[in-house]
C-alpha cells in the first residue's frame, strides 16, 4: 500500500486503498477485496509512473481522483472501473500531492483539483485544476495560486475549496478564496499567509466553523468575516501544535508590524518521541487523533487535556482516517495492511493486508530530514531476498518472511530484519495469520541508551517438508558496529567481534491449530568448537521426498536432519490428541572439506575464508549434492544422504563462487558466473552460459541476495532471475536503476521458452504446487505468476476481469543481455532480449493441439472456497473458456 490517506466511500460500506499501480476496493464488512481497477499506463511512454495518492470526488461520490508520479492525473468510477483509459497531463515535472474540493461558481459546481508539482524554473507551486472531456463545451483549464522555494509536501482544503493548508518544509502556508465570482478556474485567486513552526511539518489537518452572525448596526471588519479555521500540525520531533482560528489572526492587520515577523503562540501537545506520521481533528472537533513510530493510537481529548491510548498496534502508524459519519477510523499501518476501528469501542470491525515484504520507496520520507543515529548502510546495496514458500497441503496458501517496515532506500539500503512470518492467501488476495519467528522489540522499549533502534534477528532461510505439516527455519542475529564501538579503544578488531558474537539458530515448526508451533531450537546448528562463534548456515533444502532437511554451513560440513519419536524412559511420549511427538535431531554429518583454503591461515579467519555454499536433494530423495565455496576447479560432492559417504566428486560443476544448485529430474543445475545443466546419469554438461558482464561483476553478497533459480518438476522447465542495469557496468551505487531479467528453459532446447524484463527487482522465486508455472515476488511487494498454456493458477482465480492483463506488447531491447552463450558454442543464446516485453515461444504441436479439460482443472475453478470467496460470474466464464481456449502465459495480482 502506498503511503496516502485511505478513503471511504460515502456509504461507508468500502474502504478504497491503493498499491502503486492499482487502486483496491474493499468491504469494510467482511474484509474481502470486491475489485482491483488498474489505470491504463503505457510503460514504454511512462516507466516511472505509480500512484501517489488519490481522493474521493465531493462532487460525485463514485468518482475517484487518482495522481500519478509523472504528471498523470485520472478520474475513474469506482463501482465499474470506468475511466481507466483516459487521463490528464498535469506537469512535465511530475506531481507531488493532491487534493479535490468541490466549488461551485457561475451556476455550475465542478471537482478542483488542487495540485503541488515542481514549477519549471526553480521553485515549488500550487495549482488549482479543472479537469474536463475533450471536446466539450468547457475546456481544460489551469491556474498556479502559490510559489514556493521550498519543497511542498502536504496539501489539504477546507469549506469547499474556500481554505487552502499546505506545509513546506518549517512553513505552514494557509490561503483564502478572495471572491466566488468566477467563471472559470483561470480566474481563481487566493490569498496567501505564512508562518513558520519550530521544526519540519510531517503532518497536518484543517477544520472550519461557522462564522458569527454580524451584529445589526454593527460594520463588520474584513477579517471577521473570513471563516474560522482551526489548524493541527505535527512535526518531525514528536510535537504537535494547535492553532485557533489561524486565518483571521494571520488575516487581523494589527498583528501585522512592517518588518516583523508573525509569531504565534499555539497550543503545544507531546507524547510521541519521533515523527508525527498522521494528526486528524474529530467530526465534532473535540479530539484529536495522531500516530506514529510508537505503534500507539492517540486520542487527545482538548478539553481536559487528557489522552487515551489504543496500544500495540503491530507496526508504525502512517495514516488515520475518519469515516464520513465519525463511526469508524481507518488505520493504516507501514506493513503493508490497514484496520477499521469503532470509534465507540477501538475494536477492529475489519482487516485489510498485502504482501507485507521489503519495498524499494525511490523518494525520501519528511522525517529523514532530521538526523537520527541509524546503523551503517550496506557497502555493497543490495535488495535482501525474501525467504518464502508455498504449502504442498493448500497451494493458495503462501508463506513469507517479513520484517516490522517495509521502506527501503534505494541509496543508502540497510540490513532490514525479518523476524515474522505471514501467511497469505494467494487465491482470494487475503492476508490469513502473522506470528513471531524469533524475538520481536515492536510493542517493547526498542531504543538502547545511546538512541539507536534495538535489532531483532533476520530470518535468513525457511523450507517446508514435503508434506506442508513442518517449516524448518534458520535466523541469525549479529550486534551492529555502533554497539560495540566501546571496544575499539582496547584494540580489539569489531569485525572479528561480530563474528564471535553471533547467534544463529535451526529451528522446527509443526503446523496444528491455525498456526505454527515450535517443537526443536537447535543453537549453532554449524558450531565450530572455537571461539569464533557461531558458524553461518549457507543453504537449508527439504527432502522432497521423506521428512528430512540438510544444511550446509561455513564450517565445512552438511549436517543432515530427521524427527525422530520422543521418548522418556522407553515410553513414547504423546501429545493431548494422542499422536506421538517428535523431536529433530541431526542424522548425518558429512564434511566435504575446506577446499583451497591455506594451511597458513588463522582458525579464527576460517569461517570468512570460505564465503558461500549450496546443497540440494535429488527429486527422489537419494542424492544431496553440495557445492562448497569458490574454487578454481569448480568442486561438487554428491552424498548419499542416508550413509552419510561422498559418492562422487565432479569439477568444473561451475566458475567463481557458487550462488545456486538445484536438481531438475536427472539433471543438476549451478549457478555461479556461468549457468549450466549437468546430467548426472550420462555424465555430461548439456547446457552452458555465461552470466553478463552487468550482472557478472556484482560483489558476491549482492549475488547471493539477487540472483534467483527455481525448477518446476511439473513442467521439467528452470526459471532464472538476475538483476540487470540500465545504465552502466560499473559498481553497482544504488537500486534506482536496477530491473530484472527473468528467462524460463527447458533442457531439451537452448532457447528460453519464455523471457521477460521487470521493471523491479525479484526478491523471491518459486515455482507453483498445483499447476505448472512459476510465483514471483518482487520488490514492490506485488505478485507475478507465469503459467504454461492449458495451466490454471490458483492466484487468478479470485482476480477481478479489470485486473488481469491479457494483452502483452513486443518491443525492441534496449539492454545488455544478462547472459552469454559459452564461447566453445556455436549458437548464440541471449536472456532476455526484451525491455518490459513478454515474448513467447512455443512448438507449432503446442498450438494446433486442443486443450484438454480434466475434472480436476475444473474443481480448481470452482473450489476455491466457501460461496462468498467466489469471484464475479463473469470472471468464472472467462477461467472456464480460457481452459479450452488456452489463458494467457502471464497474470499479475
Amino acid at each position: 500500500m502506498i503511503n496516502s490517506d485511505p478513503v471511504f466511500t460515502q456509504d461507508e460500506k468500502f474502504l478504497i486503498l491503493a498499491n502503486r499501480t492499482t487502486l483496491h476496493i474493499y468491504s469494510t464488512s467482511n474484509s474481502l477485496l470486491v475489485r482491483s481497477i488498474r489505470p491504463n499506463v503505457d510503460k514504454i511512454s511512462r516507466p516511472n509512473a505509480r500512484i501517489i495518492t488519490y481522493h474521493l470526488s465531493p462532487t460525485n461520490s463514485n468518482l475517484v481522483w487518482i495522481a500519478f508520479a509523472d504528471g498523470a492525473i485520472y478520474c475513474v468510477d469506482w463501482t465499474t472501473g470506468a475511466g481507466c483509459e483516459d487521463h490528464w497531463i498535469l506537469s512535465t515535472t511530475g506531481c507531488i500531492h493532491m487534493t479535490v474540493a468541490t466549488m461551485e461558481s457561475g451556476g455550475r459546481r465542478r471537482d478542483v483539483v488542487f495540485t503541488t508539482e515542481m514549477g519549471t524554473a526553480e521553485g515549488w507551486r500550487i495549482t488549482a485544476n479543472e479537469f474536463t472531456l475533450p471536446g466539450g463545451p468547457i475546456p481544460t483549464v489551469a491556474k498556479t495560486i502559490h510559489v514556493s522555494k521550498e519543497r511542498i509536501n502536504l496539501l489539504t482544503t477546507a469549506n469547499q475549496g474556500a481554505v487552502i493548508v499546505a506545509a513546506s518544509g518549517r512553513s505552514v502556508l494557509i490561503g483564502s478564496l478572495g471572491s466566488d465570482k468566477y467563471e472559470s478556474i483561470d480566474k481563481i485567486k487566493y490569498t496567501f499567509h505564512m508562518f513558520e513552526s519550530t521544526d519540519v511539518i510531517s503532518a497536518l489537518d484543517v477544520r472550519c466553523h461557522d462564522v458569527n452572525v454580524q451584529k445589526p448596526g454593527r460594520k463588520t471588519p474584513k477579517e471577521e468575516t473570513l471563516p474560522v479555521v482551526d489548524v493541527v500540525v505535527g512535526d518531525v520531533k514528536g510535537s504537535i501544535f494547535l492553532h485557533n482560528d489561524l486565518l483571521r489572526n494571520l488575516a487581523n492587520p494589527k498583528r501585522l508590524e512592517s518588518g516583523a515577523s508573525i509569531r504565534l503562540i499555539p497550543r503545544k501537545l507531546h507524547w510521541h518521541r519521533q515523527s508525527v506520521h498522521t494528526v486528524k481533528w474529530s467530526l465534532d472537533g473535540n479530539y484529536i487523533i495522531s500516530g506514529g513510530t510508537e505503534t500507539v493510537l492517540l486520542l487527545w481529548q482538548l478539553e481536559t487535556g487528557k489522552h487515551q491510548f489504543l496500544p500495540h498496534m503491530s507496526s508504525t502508524i502512517q495514516n488515520v482516517v475518519i469515516s464520513p459519519t465519525g463511526s469508524s477510523y481507518a488505520v493504516q499501518l507501514a506493513e503493508n495492511s490497514a484496520m477499521v476501528l469503532s470509534t465507540a469501542e477501538l475494536k477492529p470491525t475489519a482487516s485489510f493486508a498485502g504482501i507485507q515484504t521489503c519495498v524499494l520507496n525511490p523518494e525520501d520520507s519528511i522525517d529523514s530530514s532530521v538526523w537520527r543515529v541509524e546503523e551503517e548502510p550496506l557497502h555493497n546495496p543490495y535488495f535482501q531476498h525474501t525467504p518464502a514458500a508455498i504449502s504442498s497441503i493448500d497451494s493458495s496458501r503462501l508463506l513469507v518472511s517479513v520484517g516490522l517496515k517495509q521502506d527501503i532506500n534505494p541509496n543508502k539500503p540497510l540490513t532490514i530484519n525479518t523476524p515474522l512470518l505471514q501467511t497469505f492467501d494467494l487465491a482470494n488476495n487475503y492476508h490469513i495469520s502473522r506470528q513471531a519467528l524469533v524475538r520481536t522489540n515492536i510493542t517493547n522499549i526498542n531504543v538502547h541508551p545511546g538512541s539507536q533502534r534495538m535489532s531483532e534477528p533476520k530470518v535468513t532461510h525457511l523450507k517446508l517438508s514435503y508434506d506442508g505439516k513442518w517449516l524448518a527455519t534458520v535466523d541469525e542475529w549479529t550486534p551492529t558496529q555502533t554497539d560495540l564501538k566501546f571496544l575499539a579503544h582496547q584494540g580489539i578488531d569489531i569485525e572479528f567481534e561480530q563474528r564471535r558474537r553471533r547467534e544463529v539458530s535451526l529451528k522446527f515448526w509443526q503446523y496444528g491449530k491455525g498456526e505454527w508451533e515450535l517443537v526443536t531450537k537447535i543453537t549453532a546448528p554449524h558450531s565450530t568448537g572455537t571461539t569464533t562463534g557461531a558458524a553461518k548456515v549457507l543453504d537449508l533444502v527439504a527432502d522432497p521426498s521423506s521428512l528430512r532437511f540438510a544444511t550446509i554451513g561455513n564450517d565445512g560440513m552438511v549436517r543432515t536432519w530427521a524427527a525422530r519419536v520422543r521418548k522418556r524412559d522407553n515410553v513414547v511420549v504423546r501429545g493431548r490428541d494422542g499422536t506421538p511427538l517428535r523431536n529433530w535431531n541431526c542424522h548425518q554429518a558429512i564434511s566435504i572439506g575446506r577446499v583451497g583454503l591455506d594451511d597458513e591461515v588463522e582458525p579464527e579467519k576460517v569461517q570468512d575464508t570460505i564465503p558461500n555454499g549450496c546443497v540440494t536433494f535429488s527429486e527422489d530423495g537419494s542424492l544431496l549434492a553440495a557445492a562448497y565455496g569458490g574454487t578454481p576447479e569448480g568442486l561438487v560432492q554428491f552424498i548419499d544422504p542416508d550413509l552419510g559417504t561422498i559418492r562422487l566428486s565432479a569439477t568444473r560443476m561451475y566458475e567463481g563462487d557458487i550462488i545456486k544448485l538445484e536438481f531438475l529430474g536427472q539433471d543438476l543445475i549451478s549457478l555461479s558466473n556461468r549457468l549450466i545443466l549437468y546430467d548426472t546419469a550420462a555424465d555430461e554438461m548439456r547446457l552452458s552460459f555465461k552470466i553478463g558482464p552487468s550482472a557478472a561483476t556484482l560483489a558476491l553478497e549482492q549475488k547471493l541476495e539477487m540472483f534467483n533459480l527455481a525448477i518446476d518438476q511439473k513442467s521439467q522447465t528452470f526459471a532464472l532471475a538476475l538483476p540487470g542495469r540500465n545504465r552502466g557496468i560499473g559498481r553497482l551505487e544504488s537500486l534506482t536503476t536496477q530491473n530484472t531479467e527473468l528467462a524460463i528453459f527447458s533442457p531439451e532446447q537452448r532457447e528460453p521458452v519464455f523471457k521477460k524484463t521487470l521493471e523491479t527487482l525479484v526478491t523471491a522465486l518459486l515455482p507453483t504446487v498445483s499447476s505448472e508455472g512459476y510465483l514471483i515476488l518482487d520488490s514492490a511487494a506485488e505478485i507475478y505468476t507465469i503459467y504454461k498454456n492449458g495451466a490454471q493458477g490458483v492466484t487468478a482465480l479470485a482476480q477481478p476481469t479489470s485486473a488481469v492483463n491479457l494483452d502483452t506488447v513486443e518491443v525492441e531491447n534496449d539492454q545488455e543481455d544478462v547472459m552469454e552463450v559459452d564461447e566453445e558454442e556455436d549458437e548464440d543464446v541471449y536472456l532476455p532480449t526484451s525491455n518490459g516485453a513478454v515474448q513467447e515461444e512455443d512448438s507449432e504441436e503446442g498450438n494446433d493441439e486442443t486443450p484438454v479439460v480434466t475434472q480436476q482443472q475444473l474443481s480448481e475453478v470452482f473450489d476455491v472456497g466457501p460461496s462468498f470467496a467466489l469471484p464475479p460470474m463473469e470472471e468464472l466464464f472467462y477461467q472456464v473458456a480460457g481452459l479450452f481456449m488456452g489463458p494467457p502465459l502471464q497474470k499479475e495480482l
